[in-house]
């Protein structure tokens, strides 16, 4: 099994995520409210800024009465929806639309045939003696001109056609501006949800990606070596934190002689090595400064073929690890490679590390 996928496969120490997690929970409002405002705007202007044009619309109820066809036995009952809309654009009834509107002084130029067939709706809602026409059109005159002309026509219609005894002309509205329901509310609403969902789940991933290490527990179950202590990325006088790094590091680094310092992250800086052995010193203090002194830093061996000698002819290597910084893989080439010149890790610090955090993590008032 490789490093990534022993990474990936590490119990989650919830504790460490959930504080973690508080500090980029602004995250999320932020997030559903980008998305309320997105799709807000999206929606309206979609539906409002370049939404349809203004248009109004009429409704025409048409009672049907079919006649009796002595072959079937039956009365004719063969019309649906589709055989009306299909009807009002064929030469049985569009025609007669047309000299409707001229008697009334509309040519073919104002309103064409193409407009009525576009402009004109029928519809059977359950009873097929019942047809509903609706004529919506972008001008309230229009709309009522062709409206006027489609009922004539089809009550014309049903005096001419044999499947008919009638067709007789029962109710129509006034024509009126058609109205949609503003669902702006629903679209913030659902994008802020999506946004937000969106966020959290980002945040998981992200998470689950992260192979750096935020507390010492977490370091020692990972890379099975003792972690000596911490130190913080800015001073600290905290005793406690600093109590523990020197019994540790008396206790584990106390007897070598030769001493190799290396930051995991030194591989694209050498200073980091340099920069955390000086802390190390700043925190132990001057009493420890004889043993301190046969500590030497140094940069990942890998950047210096020189340095796998040294590191060979060494007692040891302490092992820095930066808190929080995604360096966790490098850190496991690092012991790895070490293992294989025969170099004994003596511990691990962890470094650059939060003490706000840590404070909060231990519970440390």
């Amino acid at each position: 099994m490789d490093r990534t996928q022993r990474h990936m496969d590490e119990e989650l120490n919830l504790r460490s995520f959930y504080l973690r997690l508080i500090k980029k929970i602004w995250i999320i409002p932020l997030a559903a409210l980008l998305g309320a405002l997105l799709c807000g705007g999206i929606y309206t202007l979609v539906n409002v800024t370049f939404g349809p044009a203004r248009s109004y619309s009429t409704e025409s109820k048409l009672y049907i009465k079919f006649a009796y066809d002595e072959q079937a036995g039956t009365q004719v009952d063969y019309y649906n929806a589709f055989t009306w809309n299909l009807l009002m654009s064929t030469d049985d009834i569009l025609p007669i639309v047309m000299e409707n509107l001229q008697k009334v002084g509309v040519s073919k130029e104002q309103i064409s045939e193409q407009e009525v067939i576009d402009s004109v709706k029928a519809e059977i809602p359950s009873d097929v003696r019942l047809l509903l026409v609706t004529v919506t059109n972008n001008s309230q005159e229009d709309t009522d001109l062709i409206t006027d002309a489609i009922d004539e026509a089809l009550v014309n219609y049903g005096d001419t056609n044999e499947a008919f005894d009638s067709i007789k002309l029962i109710a129509r509205s006034d024509s009126a501006l058609v109205t949609y329901t503003d669902r702006t509310f629903v679209a913030v609403i659902f994008g802020a949800i999506l946004f937000a969902v969106a966020a959290i789940l980002v945040l998981l991933l992200v998470d689950a990606l992260d192979d750096s290490v935020y507390v010492p527990e977490d370091c020692e179950k990972r890379y099975k070596l003792p972690v000596l202590g911490v130190l913080f990325e800015k001073d600290s006088k905290d005793a406690f934190f600093k109590n523990e790094l020197q019994a540790a590091y008396e206790k584990y680094i106390a007897g070598a002689e030769r001493v190799v310092l290396i930051a995991s992250d030194s591989v694209k800086d050498a200073e980091n090595s340099k920069k955390d052995l000086d802390s190390l010193k700043k925190t132990l203090g001057s009493g420890l400064d004889s043993q301190l002194d046969k500590v030497t830093a140094m940069e990942i061996p890998g950047n210096v073929l020189d340095n796998y000698r040294k590191i060979g002819a060494s007692d040891g290597v302490i092992l820095t690890v930066p808190a929080g910084k995604r360096c966790g893989s490098m850190t496991g080439h690092i012991i790895a490679q070490l293992k294989k010149h025969e170099c004994p890790v003596l511990g691990v610090i962890l470094v650059r590390s939060d003490e706000g955090f840590l404070r909060r993590y231990y519970r440390i008032k």
